[in-house]
Formats: C-alpha cells, sequence, structure tokens
C-alpha cells in the first residue's frame, strides 16, 4: 500500500508542475497580449500619402483630424489631393470650412467656370464658426482642388462639398439667432450620406480632430465619426494632431510625412482628453518636427472695412466680444 501512495504522490506532483508549468505559460501569453494591446510595440511609420490613398480600398470615408491653421497640414492637403491615383480612390472632399449655403458657388468654381473672388471667399467667411477659416490654408486648399479638377475629364472630377450648416448671416441678429442656425455634427454626417454613401462614392474629410474620433467626441457626445459609424458606414481616423512628438522615437526616425497605425503601439497609448489614443483613431501622421501656424492676413482684413466691421459685428455676437487679433494669434479664447 505505501508503494502505491508513494506513486501516487509524485504523480500529484508531476501534475502540480504540469500545472504549474502551464499556469506559467498562460500567464505570460496573456501578459505579452496586453503589452500588445496598451502599446509597447514601436510605431511603423510609412510615407502618410500612399497609406492614405490605399485606405480607400477598404473604407468609404477617410477622415482627417487636424488642428485649425496649421502650415503643416495645408501642405500637406495639397500634396495629397494633386497625387496620381487620388482622384481615381476618392470622388468627393467634405469641408468643415464651407458653408453649404454656398453650394452651388463652389460647384461652378469646381467645374471651372470663372467666381469673382468676393463670391468665392463666402463659402470659407460666411460659416457658422466666425474667423476660423480665415487662415490661407483652406482657400490655398480649394483653390488646388479646381486646378486638379481641370486636369480631369468632366465625369471623373472631385466633388468638392461645404459641410457647414446654411447659416445666413443677413437674418442674424443676435446670439440666439446664431444657436438657431446651427446644426451640429448631424448636419455634417447627414451630408456625407446623402451626397456620398447613397451615391456609393468615397469621400476624404477634412475637419477638426473633436469631431472626427471613434466613439464621439471629447465631450462624450457624438461626433461625425460616430454618427456614420451608427448607420453601418465604416471610417477610417487619421489624426494630425493630438499625440505628443515624443511618445515614441520611431516617428521621427521614419519617413516625413509618415503614417503609423495606432492599435498595439506605444503611439496607440497615448492619451488624449482621457482617452486612449487607438480608441479614438486608426492611425497618426506625423508632418515633421515643425509646428508652424499659417495666420490669416490680417492687414488686408482690415483694409476691407465693409467686411472688417462685419467681422467684428459676428464675432460680438458668437462670442459676445470683440475680435482681439493678438488672442487669435496664439490661439487663446477669443474673449478674456
Amino acid at each position: 500500500m505505501k508503494g502505491f501512495a508513494s506513486r501516487d504522490n509524485r504523480s500529484m506532483v508531476r501534475s502540480r508542475r504540469r500545472l504549474g508549468y502551464l499556469l506559467l505559460v498562460c500567464t505570460v501569453v496573456l501578459q505579452l497580449g496586453m503589452k500588445a494591446r496598451f502599446g509597447n510595440g514601436p510605431a511603423r511609420p510609412v510615407p502618410a500619402i500612399p497609406a492614405l490613398v490605399r485606405a480607400f480600398d477598404k473604407y468609404p470615408v477617410v477622415a482627417l483630424g487636424e488642428d485649425h491653421w496649421s502650415r503643416q497640414a495645408g501642405e500637406f492637403y495639397l500634396t495629397l489631393v494633386r497625387t496620381p491615383g487620388f482622384a481615381d480612390q476618392a470622388n468627393a472632399v467634405v469641408l468643415e470650412c464651407g458653408n453649404s449655403l454656398y453650394q452651388p458657388v463652389l460647384d461652378r468654381y469646381m467645374n471651372g467656370e470663372e467666381v469673382a473672388p468676393q463670391g468665392l471667399s463666402q463659402v470659407w467667411r460666411n460659416t457658422t464658426k466666425v474667423a476660423s477659416w480665415e487662415s490661407p490654408i483652406y482657400e490655398n486648399l480649394i483653390r488646388e482642388l479646381r486646378e486638379v479638377n481641370l486636369k480631369l475629364p468632366a465625369s471623373h472630377r472631385i466633388r468638392v462639398l461645404a459641410g457647414d450648416a446654411p447659416i445666413d448671416w443677413s437674418r442674424v441678429k443676435n446670439h440666439s439667432d446664431w444657436e438657431s442656425a446651427l446644426q451640429g455634427e448631424e448636419f455634417f454626417a447627414s451630408l456625407v450620406e446623402r451626397e456620398v454613401l447613397a451615391k456609393h462614392h468615397k469621400a476624404l474629410l477634412i475637419m477638426g480632430v473633436n469631431h472626427v474620433t471613434h466613439g464621439g467626441n471629447w465631450f462624450g457626445r457624438a461626433d461625425v465619426t460616430s454618427l456614420l459609424e451608427k448607420h453601418k458606414h465604416p471610417v477610417y481616423v487619421a489624426l494630425l494632431w493630438g499625440i505628443p512628438g515624443n511618445t515614441d522615437p520611431a516617428v521621427k526616425a521614419g519617413p516625413v510625412p509618415s503614417l503609423s497605425d495606432l492599435d498595439g503601439t506605444r503611439l496607440g497609448s497615448a492619451r488624449i482628453s482621457g482617452r486612449q489614443a487607438d480608441d479614438l483613431a486608426d492611425a497618426y501622421i506625423y508632418l515633421g518636427r515643425s509646428e508652424q501656424i499659417a495666420l490669416p492676413d490680417w492687414a488686408a482684413l482690415q483694409g476691407d472695412k465693409a467686411y472688417w466691421a462685419e467681422l467684428q459685428r459676428r464675432h460680438q455676437i458668437q462670442f459676445g466680444c470683440a475680435l482681439d487679433i493678438n488672442r487669435w494669434n496664439h490661439r487663446e479664447k477669443p474673449c478674456p
């Protein structure tokens, strides 16, 4: 009996050892998986333009989340839309910086008709966001898209869509009028559905970061991307801003501009307004070490006496104070 008991004990010891080894292996595998999920992997930056063009192979909507007035972003947009193959993939470019009330003006301009500067500028000057699009990068992009279109067959041209609500500033007399004209994220999303997706087209969206993140915006409310995804329209989101540059040295060592997938990387583990970057977006676009602002030509704006007076009137209505150039130049809140 003792012999049998001894063998049983040895068998139990071996079984416990095997179980211990198995638990150890499982723990290591789990830890590796958790590390990958929470961002221990290095970034793998690739040239950004080809990567974005390829994204249209899988997604009907590619959204770029920008920091407004970025000079590097403005230059990046121009390079992107000029790239051979971009127009083969994207049927439309949807812009936050355009008032949809002037869509007929924009359509005529994009199809080669002559439009006076005063008429064209209404597209970006007369939006719900006072003074927000006076940086030259937005006018430059609209003009470049026209140049791209003029080299394409009429049937193959890119539709440029103004995404902002159709506010008529001649009817806006006070802040309540301005608020009534706002239609928010729902307007932009419905425009994309109606003018792009319902036609089985594909679009590039250019908006501020907080309009395009997965799972809603930083304030916990629905944004354009989450509204589209709610209706089963997949969106590829690439951030041009928001991730600290020192998050992963591999990014700065890569090409410029570069695109890095966020999932399972140190970049993806970066925190943006309390959320993890890879929960907000699919990729990060690095535009270089310099972060310059393309400021408006304030002297030219002030030289247009009628428009400057109207701009001040609108600023008072939206923000409750006069337009202070220094505050805008330093990216401060518009009012003290």
